[in-house]
C-alpha cells in the first residue's frame, strides 16, 4: 500500500513536471511566434521604405549610379530579411550581407572600366583612385567569404563592424572631396 502511495505521488509529480515542461514549451513557441510576427511586420515596413526611397530617387532622375545601386541593395537586403523573418530556422544573414559587397565589386569595376574609356577627361589620380577602389572591393569580398567569418557569429559581427567603419570613412572622404570641389 505504501509502495502504491509512493508510486502515485511520484506519478503525480512526473505528470505535473511533464505538463509544466509542455506549458513552458508552448509558452516559448508562442513567444517565438509573436516575435516572428513583429519581425515580419518590421521587415515589411523596412522593405516598403526602401522601395519608396528607390522610387523617389528614380522619379528625381538621380544621376549617381552609386546612390542608385545602394538603394537597390537596400531593397534586396530588406526582401531577404523579410523572407528570413517568416522562417523558424537559423538565419544565415551573412549571405544577405555578402550581396552588397558583391555589388560593390561590380560597381567599382564598372567605374574603373568607364574611367579607362574616359581617361582623356579624367586626371591620372582619379583613375588610380578608381583602380585602388576596385582592388579594395575585390579584397573586401574575398575577406568576407573566409570560412572563419561565415562560420563564427563573433567573427561575422567583427566583420560587420569593420565594414561599417570602412563605409563611414568612405562617406567622410567623399563628403570632404565633394565639399572641397575635388
Amino acid at each position: 500500500m505504501l509502495a502504491a502511495l509512493i508510486f502515485g505521488v511520484i506519478s503525480v509529480f512526473a505528470v505535473s513536471a511533464a505538463m509544466s515542461q509542455e506549458n513552458s514549451q508552448n509558452e516559448q513557441s508562442h513567444k517565438a511566434h509573436a516575435a516572428t510576427d513583429v519581425d515580419v511586420r518590421y521587415f515589411q515596413k523596412k522593405l516598403e521604405l526602401a522601395k519608396h526611397d528607390l522610387q523617389t530617387a528614380l522619379d528625381a532622375n538621380m544621376n549617381s549610379k552609386l546612390s542608385l545601386l545602394r538603394l537597390e541593395n537596400q531593397v534586396a537586403f530588406a526582401k531577404k530579411l523579410l523572407e528570413q523573418a517568416g522562417k523558424h530556422t537559423d538565419h544565415d544573414l551573412h549571405k544577405s550581407h555578402l550581396q552588397p559587397v558583391k555589388n560593390d565589386v561590380i560597381l567599382a569595376e564598372e567605374q574603373l572600366d568607364w574611367a579607362k574609356k574616359a581617361s582623356a577627361y579624367l586626371r591620372e589620380d582619379q583613375i588610380k583612385r578608381m583602380a585602388l577602389a576596385a582592388q579594395l572591393a575585390r579584397l573586401a569580398l574575398e575577406r568576407a567569404e573566409q570560412p572563419e567569418i561565415t562560420a563564427d557569429p563573433m567573427q561575422h559581427l567583427q566583420w560587420q563592424i569593420d565594414r561599417l567603419r570602412s563605409e563611414l570613412l568612405s562617406l567622410q572622404v567623399e563628403f570632404e572631396r565633394t565639399r572641397s570641389g575635388h
